[in-house]
C-alpha cells in the first residue's frame, strides 16, 4: 500500500503564509503519527488507526476512521489510547483490542495531539476551540476556550495553565481549571507545533523563521532568534538544548538563552521532530534521508528510504520507526547504524 498526501506539501505551505486570514477548515497533508508502548506501535495512517505488535511486526488490530487520521494517538495513565481524526471525531479505543470506548464530536478536524494529564484531556481542534474533556469523554469547562484561529500544536501545562499556539499567530495561556484566558501574546508568524515548557519559560517555533522564549507567567516575549525559513515541528529539549529543523532543511541547536549552538545543512525539509538517542539525534527529511546526528552536530551516517518523511522519528527500543509518505510500506525500523530491520504494510481488507 503506497500512503499519499492529500495535498502537495508546497501548496500547502504557500497557502500557511497567508494564515492572518485563514478560515477554519484548512488542514495539513495527512502524514502518520506514531506513539508506542512495550508492546505496539500505534500508528494514525490513512482511514485507520493501526496497532503493530513490536516482537511480531504483525498487525494486532486496526479501527476504521471515516476519513484521514493525521495526529499522533495518546496513551493515558488508565488504559485509553485517544487519536482524533478528520472526520471531526476524538476516539478513545481500548489499546489492547482497538475497540471504542467513548466519542467526542467537535466542529471540524483534530490535527494536534492531545495533552493527557492525570485526570483531563486538553484537545485542540481546528475550530479554533481547545476542549478540556475528563477522562469519560464529557466536557469539563463550562465552554471550551475559543480561541482566534485554528489549533494544530499540542498545548503544554504546568498544572496550572495551559500553552498553545494558533494559525493566527497568538500564544494563549489559559487556567487549566476553568479554561479562562490568562493571557495572549501576538508573535509574527504561525504556531504550527508544540511548544516546549522548561523552567517557567515557553520555547516556541514559528512559520515566520523564529524561534522565540516566552515567560510562561506573563506571555511577555523574552528574546527571540532569526532563522533560514519556517519551523513546522516544535523543538526538542535534551541536556538544556533545544534542537529542531527547517523548511531550507537545516538542524539547529540552540541554548536556553537563544545563542546558536550549532546549525548542520541537511538535504529536504525537516518537517517532523528528531529522536534522542545516547550518542546523538536521528533526523528525517522530505528527501527520504534519515539522518544519524551526534550532539555536536556531526553527522555521523545517513541511510535513505523509500517516500518523503514528514512525520517524526519515534524510537522504540532498539530500533527508530520511520513513517515515509508515498513510500511502499507505511511503517519501518531502522537500527542504530541505519539499517532497515523490519517494515509494516498493511493487509488489503
Amino acid at each position: 500500500m503506497k500512503t499519499k498526501l492529500i495535498l502537495p506539501l508546497a501548496a500547502l505551505l504557500a497557502a500557511a503564509i497567508l494564515l492572518g486570514g485563514c478560515a477554519t477548515g484548512m488542514t495539513p497533508s495527512s502524514w502518520p503519527g506514531m506513539t508506542v508502548s512495550e508492546e505496539y506501535v500505534y500508528i494514525a495512517g490513512g482511514t485507520n488507526v493501526y496497532a503493530v505488535n513490536l516482537q511480531t511486526y504483525a498487525e494486532a488490530w486496526r479501527f476504521p476512521i471515516k476519513a484521514n487520521a493525521f495526529a499522533a494517538p495518546v496513551l493515558t495513565k488508565d488504559g485509553q489510547l485517544i487519536v482524533g481524526g478528520y472526520d471531526h471525531v476524538l476516539y478513545s479505543l481500548d489499546p489492547a483490542t482497538g475497540t471504542e470506548n467513548w466519542s467526542f464530536t467537535a466542529r471540524d478536524r483534530w490535527i494536534g495531539s492531545v495533552l493527557v494529564t492525570d485526570d483531563t484531556i486538553y484537545a485542540p481542534n481546528a475550530d479554533y476551540n481547545l476542549y478540556a474533556l475528563d477522562l469519560n469523554g464529557q466536557p469539563k469547562w463550562e465552554k471550551p476556550f475559543e480561541a482566534d484561529q485554528s489549533i494544530w500544536g499540542t498545548p503544554v501545562t504546568d498544572g496550572q495553565n495551559v500553552y498553545f499556539g494558533t494559525l493566527g499567530r497568538w500564544m494563549f495561556a489559559v487556567s487549566a481549571q476553568s479554561g479562562e484566558e490568562v493571557w495572549r501574546t501576538q508573535l509574527n508568524g504561525a504556531i504550527l507545533g508544540a511548544p516546549v515548557l522548561h523552567n517557567g519559560v515557553l520555547y516556541v517555533g514559528l512559520f515566520d523563521s523564529a524561534l522565540v522564549a516566552l515567560d510562561a507567567q506573563t506571555g511577555d516575549l523574552l528574546w527571540q532568534a532569526p532563522l533560514e525559513s519556517w519551523v513546522w515541528a516544535g523543538p526538542v529539549l535534551a541536556n538544556d538544548v533545544l534542537y529542531f529543523g527547517d523548511g531550507a532543511g537545516n538542524f539547529y541547536a540552540y541554548s536556553l538563552d537563544g545563542n546558536l549552538l550549532w546549525k548542520q545543512p541537511l538535504r529536504g525539509a525537516i518537517v517532523g521532530q528528531p529522536a534522542v538517542t545516547a550518542e546523538g539525534l536521528v533526523v528525517a527529511t522530505d528527501s527520504g534521508t534519515i539522518y544519524y546526528l551526534s550532539f555536536d552536530g556531526e553527522v555521523l551516517r545517513t541511510t535513505a528510504v523509500a517516500g518523503a518523511v514528514y512525520s517524526s522519528v519515534v524510537p522504540a527500543g532498539s530500533v527508530f520507526l520511520v513513517a515515509p509518505s508515498e513510500g511502499e510500506s507505511l511503517l519501518l525500523a531502522l537500527d542504530q547504524n541505519g539499517v532497515q530491520v523490519w517494515t509494516f504494510n498493511p493487509a488489503k481488507k
